[in-house]
């Protein structure tokens, strides 16, 4: 006892506080009392370990179960979603590679979760890449739909040849040729990356999503014109130019919209699949409605009822698109 009291005589008390207050300050205060400093200053412990091999490939196994789990739990079919998918895998991507970049020892265990995640990284930048080229899609068929339903300007295009989805589709094509083996993906029983297949059939069922997004523009703006031109021709009593201009009007109204995700919408100033459907059945009524009354043995006054009729049934299809 007594040699423990001449320690902490020879102790210079001053000193020890300002250790202790240089230690609180690098970790953070709080964490860290004046018995831990002392300790940490009379005996030489540092409370700041170097992380180990196996540490930092837990750390980077970790940010892609976390990733595999947010793909898991997301609406991938949503368009909306590509974005903020994207924003976390380039997130994971730039932490697992920096990961990566360092020396880990030449040991079997260590090497097998350092090849996991090397895969992993592959899948996960194909991956990318589809998620960029969707983004990219989503921008240009929403962009282009305020144009389309409003036409406040003549357009220069057609949806069908202006927005193409090949670029989308070929990298899906490539996220399926990467597929990779479960057990290449494994690591201390971590599985590092989603259902692929599921990730797969999403990304589909979205591009099948937009290329009926683009149909039903075209179908909009091609039964647009017959239609105003069908019933210029009815009231001007020209009942053959109407017949040919509604007919027109009816064969561009039969687009091929069905399928899932048919409740998006892709812009604010667009509309839902469901919504282009409710819009081109009343544009049908209304056409219908025409082409009966333009025979030649329709009389006068029924022809006047029906065009009355069909027009407040396109002004309800019109009505539909928001403002």
């Amino acid at each position: 006892m007594d040699d423990l009291n001449r320690l902490f005589e020879d102790v210079d008390t001053e000193e020890i506080l300002d250790g202790i207050t240089r230690r609180q300050l690098v970790v953070g205060g709080a964490a860290v009392t004046g018995a831990v400093g002392a300790g940490s200053v009379l005996f030489g412990q540092d409370g700041d370990t170097e992380p180990t091999p196996a540490d930092r490939l837990t750390t980077a196994e970790t940010r892609f179960t976390g990733v595999a789990t947010t793909l898991t739990e997301t609406d991938v079919v949503d368009p909306y979603s590509s974005w903020g998918l994207r924003n976390e895998i380039e997130t994971a991507l730039n932490s697992v590679n920096q990961i990566l970049s360092e020396d880990f020892p030449d040991e079997p265990e260590i090497q097998q979760r350092l090849s996991a995640l090397r895969t992993a990284t592959e899948y996960y930048s194909t991956l990318l890449t589809s998620l960029t080229a969707a983004d990219s899609l989503f921008g240009s068929v929403s962009d282009s739909e305020p144009d389309v339903l409003k036409q406040t300007r003549e357009l220069e295009y057609d949806p069908a040849s202006e927005l193409d989805s090949s670029s989308f589709e070929q990298s899906i094509g490539q996220l399926a040729a990467a597929e990779k083996a479960p057990s290449e993906v494994t690591s201390e029983d971590r599985t590092l990356v989603p259902d692929q297949q599921a990730v797969l059939d999403a990304l589909r069922t979205q591009r099948d999503l937009f290329d009926r997004h683009i149909r039903a523009q075209q179908s909009y703006l091609d039964s647009a014109t017959p239609i105003e031109a069908g019933v210029r021709a009815y009231e001007q009593s020209r009942f053959a130019d109407a017949r040919a201009n509604l007919a027109d009007a009816q064969d561009a109204l039969l687009p091929n919209i069905s399928g899932t995700g048919e409740g998006y919408q892709l812009s604010n100033m667009g509309l839902t699949l469901n919504q282009y459907r409710e819009l081109f059945t009343l544009r049908q009524d209304g056409v219908a409605q025409l082409l009966d009354a333009s025979q030649e043995s329709v009389p006068e006054d029924e022809r006047q009822s029906a065009v009355n009729s069909a027009l407040n049934t396109f002004f309800k299809a019109r009505n539909l698109i928001p403002r």
